[in-house]
Protein backbone atom coordinates (compact mmCIF):
# COMPACT_ATOMS: atom_id res chain seq x y z
CA UNK A 1 0.00 0.00 0.00
CA UNK A 2 1.24 3.22 -0.91
CA UNK A 3 0.47 7.17 0.09
CA UNK A 4 -0.71 9.31 -2.60
CA UNK A 5 -0.74 12.97 -2.06
CA UNK A 6 -3.28 14.09 -4.34
CA UNK A 7 -2.40 18.05 -4.92
CA UNK A 8 -2.42 21.21 -7.09
CA UNK A 9 1.08 21.57 -8.24
CA UNK A 10 0.63 25.65 -7.03
CA UNK A 11 0.72 24.51 -3.23
CA UNK A 12 4.10 22.51 -3.64
CA UNK A 13 5.26 23.92 -0.91
CA UNK A 14 2.49 22.42 1.68
CA UNK A 15 2.96 19.15 0.05
CA UNK A 16 6.87 19.02 0.50
CA UNK A 17 6.14 19.76 3.81
CA UNK A 18 3.95 16.95 4.36
CA UNK A 19 6.16 14.15 2.52
CA UNK A 20 8.80 16.10 4.78
CA UNK A 21 6.49 14.67 7.77
CA UNK A 22 5.68 11.75 6.64
CA UNK A 23 9.83 10.76 5.62
CA UNK A 24 10.10 12.09 9.71
CA UNK A 25 7.93 9.68 11.15
CA UNK A 26 9.23 6.57 9.46
CA UNK A 27 6.79 6.37 5.79
CA UNK A 28 9.70 4.99 3.52
CA UNK A 29 10.29 6.77 -0.24
CA UNK A 30 8.92 3.91 -1.79
CA UNK A 31 5.37 4.28 0.12
CA UNK A 32 5.26 7.92 -1.11
CA UNK A 33 3.27 9.04 -4.27
CA UNK A 34 3.85 12.79 -5.00
CA UNK A 35 4.42 14.28 -8.23
CA UNK A 36 5.60 17.95 -7.35
CA UNK A 37 8.89 15.76 -6.48
CA UNK A 38 11.08 13.61 -9.15
CA UNK A 39 12.02 11.59 -6.05
CA UNK A 40 8.61 10.77 -5.42
CA UNK A 41 6.66 11.05 -8.69
CA UNK A 42 6.38 9.47 -12.49
CA UNK A 43 8.66 6.90 -12.94
CA UNK A 44 11.06 8.00 -16.64
CA UNK A 45 9.07 7.11 -20.11
CA UNK A 46 6.07 6.73 -18.09
CA UNK A 47 2.59 7.97 -19.20
CA UNK A 48 1.68 10.62 -16.46
CA UNK A 49 -2.10 9.33 -17.07
CA UNK A 50 -1.73 5.78 -17.26
CA UNK A 51 1.13 5.42 -14.42
CA UNK A 52 -1.52 7.51 -12.06
CA UNK A 53 -4.49 5.36 -13.21
CA UNK A 54 -2.54 2.27 -12.51
CA UNK A 55 -1.73 3.72 -8.94
CA UNK A 56 -5.00 4.50 -8.10
CA UNK A 57 -6.32 1.52 -9.11
CA UNK A 58 -4.24 -0.16 -6.49
CA UNK A 59 -5.75 1.69 -3.87
CA UNK A 60 -2.76 3.79 -2.29
CA UNK A 61 -4.17 5.90 1.18
CA UNK A 62 -4.81 9.11 -0.79
CA UNK A 63 -4.40 12.64 0.75
CA UNK A 64 -6.32 15.44 -0.36
CA UNK A 65 -4.37 18.83 -0.50
CA UNK A 66 -7.50 20.86 -0.97
CA UNK A 67 -7.90 24.62 -1.93
CA UNK A 68 -9.03 26.67 -4.76
CA UNK A 69 -6.22 26.02 -7.06
CA UNK A 70 -6.86 22.47 -6.65
CA UNK A 71 -10.39 22.72 -7.83
CA UNK A 72 -9.44 24.96 -11.05
CA UNK A 73 -7.27 21.97 -11.87
CA UNK A 74 -8.83 19.43 -14.27
CA UNK A 75 -6.29 17.24 -13.61
CA UNK A 76 -6.63 17.28 -9.81
CA UNK A 77 -10.55 16.62 -10.34
CA UNK A 78 -9.98 13.70 -12.21
CA UNK A 79 -7.45 12.35 -9.05
CA UNK A 80 -10.61 12.55 -7.00
CA UNK A 81 -13.17 11.34 -9.16
CA UNK A 82 -10.74 8.18 -9.97
CA UNK A 83 -10.01 8.13 -6.28
CA UNK A 84 -13.24 8.16 -5.25
CA UNK A 85 -14.94 5.65 -7.33
CA UNK A 86 -12.58 2.80 -6.38
CA UNK A 87 -13.25 4.05 -2.63
CA UNK A 88 -10.28 4.46 -1.19
CA UNK A 89 -9.18 5.16 2.49
CA UNK A 90 -8.36 8.90 2.00
CA UNK A 91 -8.03 12.09 4.20
CA UNK A 92 -8.90 15.89 3.36
CA UNK A 93 -6.26 18.20 4.39
CA UNK A 94 -7.23 21.78 3.79
CA UNK A 95 -4.95 25.07 2.91
CA UNK A 96 -4.87 27.48 5.22
CA UNK A 97 -7.24 29.88 3.05
CA UNK A 98 -9.06 27.52 1.94
CA UNK A 99 -12.94 28.49 1.70
CA UNK A 100 -15.38 25.30 3.11
CA UNK A 101 -18.37 27.64 1.87
CA UNK A 102 -16.88 27.39 -1.37
CA UNK A 103 -19.36 25.54 -4.49
CA UNK A 104 -16.84 23.77 -5.88
CA UNK A 105 -16.18 21.67 -2.38
CA UNK A 106 -19.57 21.51 -1.37
CA UNK A 107 -21.10 20.35 -4.91
CA UNK A 108 -17.72 17.87 -5.10
CA UNK A 109 -16.58 14.22 -5.00
CA UNK A 110 -15.89 14.62 -1.22
CA UNK A 111 -18.54 14.61 0.96
CA UNK A 112 -18.52 17.82 2.79
CA UNK A 113 -20.04 16.44 5.61
CA UNK A 114 -17.03 13.68 6.37
CA UNK A 115 -14.36 15.92 8.61
CA UNK A 116 -11.33 17.19 6.87
CA UNK A 117 -8.86 19.20 8.73
CA UNK A 118 -6.27 22.20 8.14
CA UNK A 119 -3.20 21.76 7.58
CA UNK A 120 -1.71 23.68 10.75
CA UNK A 121 -4.24 21.66 13.21
CA UNK A 122 -1.77 19.91 15.28
CA UNK A 123 -4.05 17.56 17.30
CA UNK A 124 -5.29 16.45 13.87
CA UNK A 125 -2.02 16.12 12.09
CA UNK A 126 -1.72 14.12 15.40
CA UNK A 127 -4.87 12.17 14.58
CA UNK A 128 -4.11 11.42 10.76
CA UNK A 129 -0.56 9.76 11.83
CA UNK A 130 -2.48 7.60 14.00
CA UNK A 131 -4.88 6.40 10.67
CA UNK A 132 -1.81 5.88 8.97
CA UNK A 133 0.36 3.67 11.43
CA UNK A 134 -2.87 0.90 10.75
CA UNK A 135 -1.51 0.66 7.26
CA UNK A 136 2.15 1.72 7.48
CA UNK A 137 5.14 1.41 10.24
CA UNK A 138 5.43 4.71 12.24
CA UNK A 139 7.93 5.23 14.83
CA UNK A 140 7.47 4.04 18.14
CA UNK A 141 9.39 6.93 19.65
CA UNK A 142 7.31 10.09 20.99
CA UNK A 143 9.98 12.75 20.52
CA UNK A 144 10.51 11.73 17.13
CA UNK A 145 6.58 12.13 16.32
CA UNK A 146 6.08 15.13 18.76
CA UNK A 147 9.14 17.13 17.19
CA UNK A 148 8.05 16.07 13.65
CA UNK A 149 4.69 17.72 13.76
CA UNK A 150 6.10 21.09 15.94
CA UNK A 151 8.65 21.49 13.44
CA UNK A 152 5.81 20.96 10.51
CA UNK A 153 3.38 23.12 12.03
CA UNK A 154 6.18 25.57 12.68
CA UNK A 155 7.17 26.00 8.67
CA UNK A 156 3.42 25.88 7.76
CA UNK A 157 2.80 28.72 10.18
CA UNK A 158 5.99 30.65 8.74
CA UNK A 159 4.78 30.60 5.87
CA UNK A 160 1.30 31.41 6.52
CA UNK A 161 2.12 34.65 7.91
CA UNK A 162 4.73 35.33 5.34
CA UNK A 163 1.95 34.93 3.07
CA UNK A 164 -0.28 37.34 4.54
CA UNK A 165 1.60 40.31 6.38
CA UNK A 166 1.56 43.22 4.05
CA UNK A 167 4.82 44.51 2.50
CA UNK A 168 5.50 47.63 4.05
CA UNK A 169 6.35 50.72 1.49
CA UNK A 170 8.86 53.28 3.10
CA UNK A 171 8.76 56.67 1.21
CA UNK A 172 11.70 58.91 1.73
CA UNK A 173 11.28 61.67 3.73
CA UNK A 174 12.18 65.01 2.54
CA UNK A 175 14.03 67.02 4.98
CA UNK A 176 13.78 70.68 5.09
CA UNK A 177 17.46 72.34 5.41
CA UNK A 178 17.46 74.12 8.96
CA UNK A 179 18.22 78.04 8.56
CA UNK A 180 21.00 79.70 9.90
CA UNK A 181 18.81 80.65 13.12
CA UNK A 182 18.30 76.81 13.96
CA UNK A 183 21.16 75.11 13.14
CA UNK A 184 22.69 75.88 16.54
CA UNK A 185 19.48 74.42 18.19
CA UNK A 186 19.71 70.94 19.62
CA UNK A 187 16.58 68.60 18.83
CA UNK A 188 16.35 65.85 21.45
CA UNK A 189 15.91 62.44 20.10
CA UNK A 190 12.02 61.22 20.09
CA UNK A 191 11.68 58.17 21.51
CA UNK A 192 7.96 57.38 22.27
CA UNK A 193 7.81 55.33 19.42
CA UNK A 194 10.27 52.60 19.88
CA UNK A 195 9.82 49.61 21.50
CA UNK A 196 11.43 48.75 25.16
CA UNK A 197 14.46 46.79 24.66
CA UNK A 198 14.51 43.94 27.80
CA UNK A 199 17.74 44.34 29.80
CA UNK A 200 18.63 43.16 33.44
CA UNK A 201 21.07 44.71 35.63
CA UNK A 202 24.14 43.55 36.16
CA UNK A 203 23.78 44.56 39.65
CA UNK A 204 20.77 42.13 39.98
CA UNK A 205 21.78 39.30 42.38
CA UNK A 206 18.72 36.23 41.67
CA UNK A 207 19.21 33.90 39.92
CA UNK A 208 16.76 34.56 36.45
CA UNK A 209 18.93 37.79 35.83
CA UNK A 210 21.94 36.17 36.56
CA UNK A 211 20.86 33.40 33.83
CA UNK A 212 19.42 35.98 31.18
CA UNK A 213 23.29 38.30 31.64
CA UNK A 214 24.43 35.29 31.21
CA UNK A 215 22.88 34.84 27.25
CA UNK A 216 23.00 38.62 26.36
CA UNK A 217 26.46 39.13 27.42
CA UNK A 218 27.65 36.61 25.71
CA UNK A 219 28.88 33.96 28.42
CA UNK A 220 27.37 30.52 27.70
CA UNK A 221 28.96 28.63 24.71
CA UNK A 222 27.25 27.31 21.78
CA UNK A 223 26.20 24.24 22.88
CA UNK A 224 25.07 25.58 26.38
CA UNK A 225 22.57 27.70 24.14
CA UNK A 226 21.46 24.83 22.10
CA UNK A 227 20.35 22.86 25.79
CA UNK A 228 18.26 25.78 26.14
CA UNK A 229 16.60 25.52 22.60
CA UNK A 230 16.16 21.47 23.07
CA UNK A 231 14.39 22.58 26.51
CA UNK A 232 11.95 25.30 25.49
CA UNK A 233 11.03 22.99 22.27
CA UNK A 234 10.24 20.01 23.58
CA UNK A 235 9.75 20.98 27.78
CA UNK A 236 12.08 18.85 29.26
CA UNK A 237 12.40 20.62 31.91
CA UNK A 238 13.80 17.82 34.02
CA UNK A 239 16.88 16.15 32.15
CA UNK A 240 18.43 12.47 32.62
CA UNK A 241 22.09 12.05 34.09
CA UNK A 242 24.09 9.08 35.83
CA UNK A 243 22.82 5.95 34.46
CA UNK A 244 19.93 7.38 32.46
CA UNK A 245 21.92 9.75 30.76
CA UNK A 246 22.24 7.73 27.26
CA UNK A 247 18.47 7.52 26.94
CA UNK A 248 19.11 11.59 27.10
CA UNK A 249 21.11 11.47 24.94
CA UNK A 250 19.30 9.50 22.35
CA UNK A 251 16.42 11.59 22.75
CA UNK A 252 18.54 14.70 21.86
CA UNK A 253 20.06 12.78 18.82
CA UNK A 254 16.93 12.19 17.28
CA UNK A 255 15.65 16.25 17.82
CA UNK A 256 18.69 16.95 16.11
CA UNK A 257 18.04 14.98 13.22
CA UNK A 258 14.60 16.12 13.16
CA UNK A 259 15.76 19.88 13.03
CA UNK A 260 18.94 19.63 11.22
CA UNK A 261 21.08 20.58 14.14
CA UNK A 262 24.88 19.80 14.64
CA UNK A 263 25.79 16.97 16.90
CA UNK A 264 27.55 19.40 19.54
CA UNK A 265 24.16 19.00 22.07
CA UNK A 266 24.03 15.52 21.84
CA UNK A 267 28.15 15.18 22.31
CA UNK A 268 29.03 17.62 24.88
CA UNK A 269 25.91 17.27 27.01
CA UNK A 270 27.82 15.64 30.13
CA UNK A 271 30.02 18.53 30.48
CA UNK A 272 27.21 21.10 29.62
CA UNK A 273 25.45 19.53 32.61
CA UNK A 274 28.32 20.20 34.51
CA UNK A 275 28.64 23.65 33.33
CA UNK A 276 25.09 24.17 34.51
CA UNK A 277 25.37 23.27 37.57
CA UNK A 278 28.43 25.29 38.16
CA UNK A 279 26.55 28.13 37.20
CA UNK A 280 23.80 27.08 39.33
CA UNK A 281 21.18 26.64 36.87
CA UNK A 282 19.79 22.85 38.26
CA UNK A 283 19.79 21.28 40.76
CA UNK A 284 18.82 17.71 41.55
CA UNK A 285 15.24 16.14 41.05
CA UNK A 286 15.83 12.21 41.44
CA UNK A 287 18.38 9.99 42.85
CA UNK A 288 18.82 6.08 43.15
CA UNK A 289 18.84 4.27 45.77
CA UNK A 290 22.22 4.58 46.32
CA UNK A 291 21.87 8.05 46.43
CA UNK A 292 23.26 9.02 42.85
CA UNK A 293 21.75 11.64 41.11
CA UNK A 294 20.06 10.38 37.92
CA UNK A 295 17.83 13.80 37.04
CA UNK A 296 18.57 17.01 37.29
CA UNK A 297 16.32 19.77 36.65
CA UNK A 298 16.39 23.81 35.88
CA UNK A 299 15.82 25.50 39.10
CA UNK A 300 11.97 27.29 39.52
CA UNK A 301 13.14 30.46 39.21
CA UNK A 302 14.21 30.04 35.87
CA UNK A 303 11.90 27.82 34.39
CA UNK A 304 8.88 29.43 35.62
CA UNK A 305 10.20 32.20 33.15
CA UNK A 306 11.92 29.74 30.15
CA UNK A 307 8.84 29.77 28.06
CA UNK A 308 8.17 33.82 28.00
CA UNK A 309 12.13 35.15 27.22
CA UNK A 310 12.26 38.29 26.64
CA UNK A 311 12.23 38.96 22.88
CA UNK A 312 16.04 40.09 22.62
CA UNK A 313 17.34 36.99 24.52
CA UNK A 314 15.10 34.52 21.95
CA UNK A 315 16.98 36.03 19.15
CA UNK A 316 20.33 35.50 20.66
CA UNK A 317 19.57 31.55 21.38
CA UNK A 318 17.69 31.63 17.58
CA UNK A 319 20.59 32.81 16.05
CA UNK A 320 22.88 30.47 17.65
CA UNK A 321 20.62 27.52 16.32
CA UNK A 322 21.07 29.11 12.98
CA UNK A 323 24.71 28.72 12.36
CA UNK A 324 24.66 25.34 14.55
CA UNK A 325 22.18 23.86 11.33
CA UNK A 326 23.77 20.74 10.23
CA UNK A 327 22.15 18.47 7.09
CA UNK A 328 22.14 15.01 8.55
CA UNK A 329 22.70 12.41 6.37
CA UNK A 330 23.99 9.55 8.16
CA UNK A 331 21.22 7.47 9.71
CA UNK A 332 20.91 7.48 13.25
CA UNK A 333 20.04 4.34 15.23
CA UNK A 334 16.57 5.18 17.27
CA UNK A 335 15.92 3.45 20.17
CA UNK A 336 12.04 2.19 19.93
CA UNK A 337 9.98 1.93 22.64
CA UNK A 338 6.50 1.21 22.92
CA UNK A 339 5.40 5.07 24.60
CA UNK A 340 2.95 6.13 21.47
CA UNK A 341 2.02 9.20 21.65
CA UNK A 342 -1.40 7.84 19.98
Amino acid sequence: MKIFISHSSKNYFYGDKLVDLLRNVGIKENEIIYTSNTAYGIPVAQNIFNWLKSQITEKPFVIYLLSEEYYQSIACLNEMGAAWIIENKHAAIFTPNFNLSSKEFQNGALDPREIGFYISDEERILSLLQLLSEDFEISKSHIIISQSIKKFIREISNHTTEMIIPTKVYEPKIVEKPSISESNTIVPENNENKPPIATFSTNQTDLFSKFINSITLNKLKDDELILLHYIIETGRFKLMTGWQEHIEINNIKEWEVINDINNKLSTNYSSILKRFELRGFTEVSALTSSNNPKELKIRDEISNQLLDLPENVMNIILVNIDKNHFDHTAKIEIVETDDLPF
